[in-house]
């Protein structure tokens, strides 16, 4: 027997998990991030923003590892929005100008006209993941209560942005069938539900797996600390690639 592990299987038409994002420019990476699979977890529980539970029970608690099922393609949509928009100096833009008046006294004023900005926006297209949850021991049974939750979650649950919803249920197995992360990520099956309506060649013959590693080589910056800034943490993380496992069908024969 190993160690509980969580599932959770990430597929839609759109996915965002922002990994740069600085204002009105947001990226996605391309993979999900350690912050957005907490943030996920947090709506299906009932986390709010700036709840310390995200930092020091799901970001502490868990330890994460990605599969990429399906790649997908980035794509950039550009957005325009209308507001009295936040400056990286602390003040509001409106009317094309900056003001260090205060918010609730702009929009008092009926002098003040709201700004316009082009907001780009990335997203990946028909991306398929394999996320696997494991417990660092600090909040026990933590995987059962995330499991309960994306079952029946609080809030809404979206894959990385509240307009890419998911195309199939997002919980996959809670399991003690592995032995770690990098076990998880390498024998579990293969799942893609695009790959219904594709001859049995077009499954991959190599996936890229990245997983938490105390002596990972490369350090991602996506580990929750809440804050007024919302600046994120760095973690150590490996990558590596994988002969493709055995589908689902394959396993049950």
């Amino acid at each position: 027997m190993g160690r509980p592990m969580l599932f959770l299987r990430l597929e839609g038409p759109l996915q965002a998990w922002g990994t740069r994002s600085r204002w009105d420019v947001r990226d996605t990476g391309l993979e999900p991030t350690k912050s957005g699979i907490v943030g996920l977890l947090g709506c299906a529980l009932g986390y709010a923003r700036g709840d310390l539970r995200l930092e020091k029970e799901l970001d502490a608690g868990l330890c994460m590892g990605v599969r990429i099922e399906h790649p997908g393609t980035v794509m950039e949509d550009f957005q325009t929005i209308t507001d009295f928009l936040p400056t990286a100096d602390g003040r509001y833009k409106h009317s094309g100008v900056k003001t260090a008046t205060s918010l609730t006294k702009l929009r008092e004023n009926s002098d003040a006209t709201p700004a316009t900005i082009i907001s780009p926006r990335q997203y990946l297209e028909d991306a398929a993941f394999l996320v696997a949850l494991g417990e660092t021991g600090i909040v026990p049974g933590l995987l059962a209560r995330c499991a309960a939750a994306l079952h029946t979650p609080r809030w809404p649950l979206f894959l990385g942005r509240k307009a890419c919803v998911p195309a199939r249920p997002i919980f996959g197995e809670l399991t003690e069938a592995y032995l770690d992360l990098l076990d998880a990520l390498t024998r579990c099956p293969w799942s893609w539900s695009g790959a219904r309506m594709l001859p049995r060649e077009t499954v991959p013959q190599y996936l890229d797996i990245c997983w938490e590693a105390d002596d990972g080589a490369y350090l991602r910056q996506d580990a929750v600390r809440v804050n007024a800034t919302r600046q994120y943490a760095f973690r150590r993380v490996q990558y590596a690639r994988i002969t493709c496992p055995p589908t689902m069908q394959e396993v049950q024969g």
